[in-house]
């Protein structure tokens, strides 16, 4: 089967065969940020059972041979060998073996949020056995693909991490063109007024929250809706409450400003209304794991 990339490739070489080319255009800067928090690539033992737990990262769980069950929320989802879950942020879960198992297991998080926002609206967990033949063989090729970058080395050299992103990040396109996108399109109307109500709650927090001034009290009565409705419109959509999601603006904010600008440290926690320089290193260190000056120069912690 064709790899998604290549596909993309072939789409685009096709549209540019029967359409005029464009002598210019002009695409607006964006930001993308893709966070490894661990990966995990093992047997797990007839019977041997992770505790439930949550954590505000997407989690991948690959099944490459025998038997497993993801429970999420309360809800057992039964993996064979060459099954697939994808567990959104913030939900309760556990793995189950119910043989001896390998298994390749994934954390991670993503910017921009809007990747939040459409992954939460889904009713359930992505699974790749309720999709088609195509779309399955499709998720089954990339988790080969990156059991493999690790299988052969120690440690992966900057180029096989930049390698690792990228198709991770491809992957998650072709997951939300293939699966997202289309269950969205089948959403009642209460879900997507839930859905307008969040979005514009995280359109209040982006362009005014660089501080955490903008309270929910104030969201609320900005959208002249109740405070508690608002935080669980949020939590279903972007699977994180209002204050965590104004923390990710925030660090966001911070390392645009240290990669694109030579503001100093001093300036950006000025720009971003921290009450001092240092409460800003010390609030950037706890969120990105390395001080200001060390992101900006590239250096490990």
């Amino acid at each position: 089967m064709p790899r998604y990339d290549t596909l993309i490739i072939n789409r685009i070489f096709f549209r540019k065969s029967v359409q005029k080319m464009k002598d210019h255009f002009f695409f607006p800067g964006f930001f993308t940020s893709f966070h490894v928090w661990s990966i995990l690539y093992k047997n797990a033992e007839k019977g041997s059972v992770y505790p439930n737990h949550k954590h505000p990262m997407f989690e991948i769980l690959y099944v490459e041979t025998g038997e497993m069950s993801e429970w999420v929320n309360g809800v057992e989802y039964r993996l064979r060998a060459g099954d697939f879950i994808l567990v959104n942020s913030g939900v309760l879960h556990y793995p189950e073996a119910h043989e001896e198992s390998r298994f390749f297991n994934f954390h991670f998080d993503v910017e921009p949020r809007e990747v939040h926002s459409l992954f939460h609206q889904m009713r359930r967990p992505i699974v790749s056995m309720r999709q088609t033949p195509e779309i399955e063989a499709e998720i089954r090729q990339s988790m080969q693909r990156l059991i493999e970058l690790f299988r052969t080395q120690d440690e992966l050299a900057f180029t096989q991490k930049m390698m690792m992103q990228s198709i991770m990040m491809q992957f998650l396109a072709f997951l939300i063109e293939k699966i997202v996108i289309p269950e969205m399109n089948d959403d009642s109307p209460a879900s997507n007024s839930k859905h307008l109500i969040a979005t514009e709650a995280a359109y209040l927090l982006e362009t005014y929250g660089g501080s955490e001034r903008l309270l929910i009290a104030e969201l609320s009565e900005k959208l002249h809706v109740h405070r508690n409705y608002i935080t669980s419109c949020f939590k279903q959509v972007y699977g994180m409450s209002p204050k965590h999601y104004l923390t990710k603006v925030r660090v966001e904010k911070a390392k645009k400003l240290l990669q694109e600008t030579t503001m100093s440290v001093e300036e950006i926690a000025e720009e971003l209304t921290f009450s001092s320089s240092a409460y800003f290193c010390k609030f950037f260190r706890m969120q990105v794991g390395s001080t200001p000056f060390q992101y900006r120069s590239g250096i490990k912690a």
